[in-house]
């Protein structure tokens, strides 16, 4: 079995950096690795295999673990999946921001800070290639 909340304490370090609209809980951090599985089973042709019913929920409402173990290189390209869906949700947040106006002042290129994000999800979606063009055992010969 794979542990996803040890998948999501990884992908909190991973994103710590990062400022966020509003402060995510443990759960939603479960859940974004469970996207990241799934984008797994999509990602490497397997999408008949994958079934919600794979995803075992503990007693407080939240993905706990995946029935299955994943290699390395698999729970590799799950974090990575699920750093993209961390950052596109940042990105469309900001994506709102681009100036404002208040009684004393306006406010323009207000999105300056988060310049950086569509480099980062450019980055995270090279690795996440990277990632499956090395999972040979899912590559039709």
């Amino acid at each position: 079995m794979t542990n996803i909340g040890e998948l999501a304490t990884r992908l909190q370090e991973y994103t710590s950096w990062q400022r966020t609209p509003v402060a995510l809980s443990y759960a939603d951090y479960c859940n974004m690795i469970v996207y990241g599985i799934r984008d797994l089973y999509i990602m490497t042709g397997r999408a008949t295999s994958y079934s919600e019913d794979m995803i075992n929920y503990g007693p407080s409402g939240f993905p706990e673990t995946f029935q299955g173990d994943m290699y390395v290189d698999e729970e590799e390209f799950v974090l990575v999946s699920a750093q993209m869906y961390f950052f596109q949700r940042v990105q469309t947040d900001v994506n709102n921001i681009v100036g404002y106006t208040t009684d004393a002042l306006t406010i323009t290129n207000a999105d300056k800070p988060y310049v950086n994000i569509q480099t980062t999800l450019q980055d995270l979606y090279d690795r996440r290639s990277m990632l499956l063009y090395k999972m040979v055992r899912y590559m039709e010969l």
